[in-house]
């Protein structure tokens, strides 16, 4: 017998995305924000793209990151008039007076977005991403408590027997009837048992919800301060160090130990990967709702396979270090509600994002 099946052809292709070239009126840190979405973000019925940005102000934090990608910038909108191919204006500068006049002297062909609509429709968005966010924290957090459970039981059975092994080393080692060429060996089986130890005492510490003492600081003042902890091993190291802080920066409600542990533990292993005299910057940046700290090397390097292992606690990392304390810091971050993510190229070094978000900080 011959079974016959049907088989189904979709002749409908996917139509290819619309192009849509839109100009930017105001060049603040929302601007620079809408661009960055733009550009990290791929939309399912429009190939956005941003033809220009317009503020009255030269170094307006929109219009300079504009103009270093290379988009044209202007200090007047009306310069836009000329585009042939411009379908959108978004006015983002919170002036009806400006929005008025847009709309009087704008071509007919060109649609406007205003900054209310703009505002909404980037509430949305960022609503969506915190749902998705939630979730995925949500889902991290669950694994992590069963995680969490099986390493505090592994952690008390292992240190009880290696309590009594140190302290039977230390026994032999003081033991007058111990050849001296023993007592070496016996300072080894020390040695190790209080490095596991100290392991064991960091995944404690990693499996256990943080406490928290918030109060109110800057993260500039953050950033001085992890610079001046590092100083020494700075200079040591022969790296150039550089600070650019938002003078904007508004003080934040936060644990200022924890996270300068947190920073200080990111800075340190940034700078195991690079060589001098190259330089490590730290910028902080308000950008509409989020709170940036950028840690950029202009070298350091960091391998695939390493970089996929960096917040790994298990895993062992350049010069032999685990990754506990990078993932304490990774915790420490996002207990604050925040992100962090690691961005390596062989050509332009290493940049170390976090963000967090200012309504969960003030």
């Amino acid at each position: 017998m011959t079974i016959k099946t049907r088989v189904r052809r979709n002749d409908q292709r996917k139509p290819e995305p619309e192009c849509l070239n839109i100009a930017l009126v105001g060049g603040n840190s929302a601007g620079k924000s809408l661009i960055k979405f733009l550009e990290t973000h791929r939309l399912r019925h429009f190939h956005v793209r941003v033809v220009g940005v317009a503020d009255l102000r030269v170094d307006a934090p929109g219009l300079v990151y504009a103009r270093n990608k290379g988009i044209y910038t202007t200090r007047d909108y009306r310069d836009f008039f000329a585009f042939e191919d411009l379908h959108l204006l978004i006015e983002i500068t919170g002036r009806d007076e400006v929005l008025e006049e847009i709309m009087r002297t704008k071509p007919e062909h060109v649609k406007v977005i205003d900054h209310l609509s703009a505002r909404l429709f980037w509430d949305l968005i960022e609503v969506q991403e915190e749902k998705i966010g939630c979730e995925r924290r949500l889902a991290h957090s669950s694994r992590l408590a069963t995680v969490g459970r099986m390493a505090s039981y592994l952690a008390h059975e292992i240190r009880n027997p290696l309590v009594s092994i140190g302290g039977f080393a230390t026994t032999i080692q003081n033991s007058s009837e111990l050849p001296e060429m023993l007592k070496p060996k016996a300072q080894i089986i020390i040695d190790e048992v209080r490095r596991l130890e100290a392991v064991l005492k960091s995944m404690r510490d990693f499996v256990r919800p943080l406490k928290q003492h918030k109060t109110r600081y800057n993260f500039n003042k953050l950033v001085q301060r992890a610079h001046s902890t590092l100083e020494p091993e700075f200079k040591a190291s022969g790296l150039e160090f550089v600070m650019d802080l938002d003078s904007e920066m508004p003080d934040c409600l936060f644990d200022v130990d924890l996270m300068l542990e947190a920073l200080v533990t990111i800075i340190r292993r940034l700078m195991e990967f690079m060589e001098p005299p190259e330089r490590l910057s730290l910028k902080t940046e308000v950008c509409w709702d989020t709170i940036g700290i950028y840690i950029q090397g202009n070298g350091g390097w960091i391998p695939p396979d390493v970089l996929e292992n960096m917040f790994n606690p298990f895993a062992t990392h350049h010069r032999g270090n685990t990754g506990l304390d990078m993932a304490m810091g990774k915790k420490i971050i996002e207990d604050h509600g925040g992100e962090i993510r690691i961005i390596s190229e062989k050509d332009t070094g290493t940049t170390v994002i976090i963000e967090l978000p200012i309504e969960a900080a003030w």
